[in-house]
């Protein structure tokens, strides 16, 4: 009678998962290119800070992915005044790797949390705006989501 009382109790041990060991959270600030009239012969840049806080109760390997709402080599748009204005995000003040929403092209860290501790990571985003920019005068805007997947 034994062997059915343990087997039934091993299967209830596989079927329940652990609980998550830390929880991370991101805020984001705003990127703005500001005013750009007069500039339409000049690459204009600008910067974004992505801050991602993780706290754990025991010590743990902390690993996660920051990633943008869509991947595109072409680049993103800003619609509003007279028209649309092209731009685009990178992960680094290189403007080589794009950001996007696939690991290759996600902001990445790994780290060792001490037990009842928090930390607090700043990465920054990059864009530009290419020269030649033929828009109307107005205010132009887009809207792009943060994953932050652990």
């Amino acid at each position: 009678m034994k062997l059915p009382v343990t087997l039934c109790c091993l299967g209830i041990a596989l079927i329940c998962s652990p609980a998550m060991a830390y929880q991370c959270s991101v805020a984001v600030t705003p990127l703005s290119f500001g005013m750009v009239e007069g500039r339409s012969g000049q690459v204009t840049r600008s910067t974004a800070t992505l801050t991602v806080v993780c706290q754990s109760d025991s010590a743990v390997t902390v690993s996660y992915q920051l990633l943008s709402d869509t991947f595109s080599l072409n680049e993103r748009t800003m619609v509003g005044g007279n028209g649309a204005a092209s731009y685009q995000l990178y992960t680094s003040g290189s403007y080589q790797q794009v950001w996007g929403d696939t690991a290759g092209s996600a902001i990445s860290d790994s780290y060792t949390l001490a037990a009842n501790t928090s930390q607090t990571r700043v990465y920054t985003v990059y864009a530009r705006m290419q020269p030649g920019l033929k828009v109307g005068p107005g205010q132009y805007t887009s809207i792009s989501a943060v994953r932050l997947i652990y």
